[in-house]
């Protein structure tokens, strides 16, 4: 099959996928399971993390609700083979991401070692509330989230915008973040953070981006790099039912301001990365074209315990091209 035509049908599938999306959604707002996993109190959430835990697969997780301190109802996925003495793993997604953007591949193969929390935050996807501008604002909003599920102790995965949200929440809460993974991320002040290329921007803003974008914003122009992006968007056609709310044009204006004013080269903002003292794993593909890798070199320089690790022939979405591999990698860090 040509490039041309095996990208044709994925585009197909996926919009057919968006207005599955649609649908499905309407119905799942009154059924009976998902009302069953609302929670505004502690013994909600206690039934709704319960009724995850034999879930198995990043395909097949039930989107479950709780509503924040905040007024913010979230929605999530929660699921996994917790061991003991391990600690949830939180995901912060990327600008434009909702919980159906994770690659199933990624995420069950971190899944089969410890419990995963997957969040869309305010104004994302399914969660209710207006995304704000500012990465700081995302950060207290994740944090009342996590505050809603009462947990004591947890990790942090964020992936390119939510890394940038992963930061502040382990610069605010020391106490209870205990290792962190930065994926395709950047410190504040760094540098080409303000994605300011034409074409870039074009195939980023899109109202209704394609397949197409995605290969060119997250994979390397290499035919390794472009095979691996077209089997990683035939991946998450996989979950067919309960899908997640696309996100909004707002969201997307808000998260833009928000990562924009995070890329305003400031070096003395860096310095703010010696207090954030916990074990953190940096990573990132070569060829990055929205976050670039020396951004990544920059975090590993100025954090106190980093360990760096550059994926070859990738871009933006090497987690994804290298699913397994970063998977098992995300596991051994956690584990030690």
């Amino acid at each position: 099959m040509s490039s041309t035509n095996r990208r044709t049908r994925i585009s197909r599938r996926t919009a057919m996928a968006l207005v599955t999306m649609s649908v499905v959604a309407a119905v799942a707002a009154t059924a009976p399971s998902m009302a069953n996993a609302v929670s505004s109190s502690s013994s909600g959430t206690g039934h709704a993390v319960t009724q995850t835990q034999n879930a198995v697969s990043a395909s097949t997780a039930p989107n479950l609700r709780v509503k924040a301190a905040n007024g913010v109802t979230y929605q999530y996925r929660r699921f996994g083979h917790p061991s003991a003495g391990s600690v949830p793993l939180v995901f912060l997604q990327h600008f434009r991401g909702n919980l159906d953007s994770w690659d199933p591949k990624l995420i069950d193969t971190i899944a089969a070692k410890r419990e995963v929390i997957l969040v869309d935050n305010v104004g994302v996807g399914g969660s209710t509330g207006t995304t704000p501008s500012t990465n700081q604002q995302m950060a207290l909003d994740a944090i009342d989230f996590i505050d809603a599920l009462k947990l004591p102790r947890y990790d942090l995965l964020g992936f390119s915008l939510g890394g940038e949200v992963a930061q502040e929440v382990a610069l605010r809460r020391p106490w209870q973040v205990r290792r962190v993974v930065l994926a395709a991320t950047g410190p504040q002040g760094g540098v080409n953070q303000r994605a300011s290329d034409p074409n870039i921007l074009q195939h980023s803003l899109k109202d209704n981006p394609g397949p197409e974008d995605y290969l060119f914003l997250f994979f390397k122009n290499t035919p390794t790099s472009q095979a691996a992006g077209t089997q990683f968007l035939q991946r998450l056609g996989q979950r067919t039912t309960d899908p997640d709310a696309p996100t909004s044009l707002a969201t997307r204006d808000h998260q833009l301001t928000a990562w924009s004013e995070w890329g305003i080269t400031d070096k003395s903002k860096m310095v703010r990365l010696k207090s954030l003292f916990q074990p953190v794993l940096v990573a990132d593909g070569e060829s990055d074209i929205l976050m670039p890798a020396e951004n990544s070199h920059l975090l590993a320089k100025y954090l106190p315990n980093a360990q760096l690790h550059i994926y070859p022939d990738a871009g933006h979405g090497f987690l994804y091209q290298y699913a397994v591999k970063f998977g098992t990698e995300v596991n051994t860090f956690l584990d030690r």
